[in-house]
């Protein structure tokens, strides 16, 4: 079986610092590169700080999932929230052509994610938002 784990965090800030060092001791664990480290960590960042940020119309607590998982070439991670429906990959991808004055706030992170990793995809399972992220990985 290849390996994996899972994290379960509340919609919380606070648990995006304790989260990143987990996530990157699992991965440098398995002898994934910095490329791979940094990438998995601004990815799986950026997404869940959308989801605490915009996904809820409550203060309830609610429970985001993040389960990596290497198998082969590949580091795959899929996120879960049960938050609004909404697919980070339909937003338009900013003009950075323009001047960082000219442009609209907003949109470098899903950028971000779309260029370092190499598949990303959504979907909407009954009242849960899944992401799922590939990342082709190089071992140190």
């Amino acid at each position: 079986m290849p390996p994996s784990i899972e994290f379960k965090i509340r919609n919380h800030f606070d648990e995006l610092p304790s989260l990143a060092e987990r996530l990157t001791e699992f991965l440098e664990s398995h002898d994934v590169g910095p490329d791979g480290v940094f990438a998995a960590n601004l990815a799986v960042e950026e997404l869940v700080t959308n989801i605490v940020k915009y996904g809820y119309d409550d203060v309830r607590e609610h429970a985001i999932t993040i389960r990596l998982t290497l198998k082969e070439d590949s580091l795959w991670i899929e996120i879960k929230d049960d938050g609004h429906e909404f697919n980070p990959f339909d937003l338009p991808e900013p003009d950075t052509t323009l001047p960082v004055e000219e442009r609209e706030i907003g949109g470098l992170g899903i950028h971000f994610v779309r260029h370092l990793l190499d598949e990303y995809s959504y979907h909407r399972e009954g009242t849960q938002n899944r992401v799922t992220l590939r990342k082709i990985i190089k071992p140190q």
